[in-house]
C-alpha cells in the first residue's frame, strides 16, 4: 500500500459521528504498521490536512481539508447534489425518479433518473402537471408558507382525478399531513395506476424549492416496497440538509 493510500485510509476513518480520533484508534482502523501510519500521520499533519490537540491527544480534519471542501462545493450546483442522492435512491429502490421545480402554477420536470427496475414510469424533462395533485408537488407546497401557496395554487382547483383534492380545504388537509409527518404520497392521481412517494427542500443558495418523487406501478405498492422507498428518502433528505446546513 502507498503512503498515499495509507494517507486517504486514514481521512477516511473521520465522520460526523466521530471527528477526533487517537492515533492509536487509527492505527488500529487502518490495519498498517505503527511506525507507517506515524509517518503518514505527521506528513498529513504538516500539510494542514489533520490538527493535533495536545491536551486531549486527538486528531482532527485539519484546515486544509475545510479549503479543499470549500472548492468542491462551490463546483458542485446544489441540484447536481440532488441528482446524485436520487441515483442511489433509483438503485436501491428500483423505481424512477424525478427533479421538479415550480413553473408558474405548475411544476416542471428537470431531470429524470431511471431505477434498476425494467418497470419504468416516464415523464419527461420538462413535463408539467398540476402541485397539488403530485406527491412532490404537495411536498414542495409544504414547504411554503400557507400564504405562499395558496397565492400560486388556482382558487378553482383543476380536476385531475378523484384521488386529488378537489377544494383548498381538502388540499389544506394533505399539506398538514405533509408537515406532521414529514411524507407525502399519492396514488391513481395524475395517471391511472401510478403510484408515488416525494419530499421537498430549499436550495440553501437560491431558495428555490426542488421537488424530488419516486413512480412506481400502483399494482407494485406492497407495503414493503413503500416502507423502503419512504425510508430511501427520509435519508436523502436528511442528508441534503445536512449538506446545506
Amino acid at each position: 500500500m502507498s503512503a498515499l493510500e495509507d494517507g486517504i485510509a486514514i481521512l477516511g476513518c473521520f465522520s460526523f459521528e466521530e471527528p477526533a480520533l487517537t492515533q492509536a484508534e487509527l492505527t488500529r482502523r487502518v490495519g498498517r504498521p505503527k511506525a507507517t501510519i506515524s509517518r503518514v500521520m505527521k506528513t498529513l499533519r504538516d500539510t494542514g490536512m489533520l490538527e493535533f490537540d495536545a491536551a486531549t491527544r486527538l486528531y482532527r480534519p485539519g484546515i486544509r481539508l475545510f479549503e479543499l471542501g470549500q472548492i468542491s462545493r462551490a463546483h458542485q450546483s446544489f441540484l447536481d447534489l440532488v441528482q446524485k442522492h436520487l441515483q442511489h435512491v433509483c438503485a436501491v429502490g428500483g423505481h424512477t425518479g424525478y427533479i421538479t421545480v415550480f413553473d408558474g402554477p405548475q411544476l416542471a420536470v428537470l431531470r429524470m433518473v431511471r431505477g434498476s427496475s425494467p418497470i419504468a414510469i416516464a415523464s419527461a424533462p420538462g413535463y408539467r402537471a398540476w402541485p397539488h395533485a403530485t406527491s412532490n408537488g404537495r411536498a414542495m407546497l409544504a414547504v411554503l408558507t400557507d400564504e405562499e401557496w395558496q397565492q400560486r395554487v388556482p382558487q378553482k382547483l383543476p380536476a385531475v382525478s378523484r384521488n386529488s383534492p378537489q377544494t383548498h380545504e381538502e388540499l389544506i388537509e394533505r399539506i398538514q399531513r405533509i408537515r406532521e409527518t414529514g411524507r407525502s404520497c399519492s396514488s391513481d392521481e395524475t395517471y391511472e395506476g401510478v403510484s408515488s412517494q416525494g419530499i421537498a427542500f430549499r436550495d440553501p443558495d437560491s431558495l428555490e424549492v426542488i421537488g424530488v418523487a419516486i413512480s412506481y406501478p400502483t399494482g407494485l405498492g406492497t407495503a414493503e416496497l413503500k416502507d423502503k422507498i419512504a425510508g430511501l428518502l427520509d435519508d436523502m433528505k436528511r442528508e441534503l440538509e445536512r449538506h446545506s446546513s
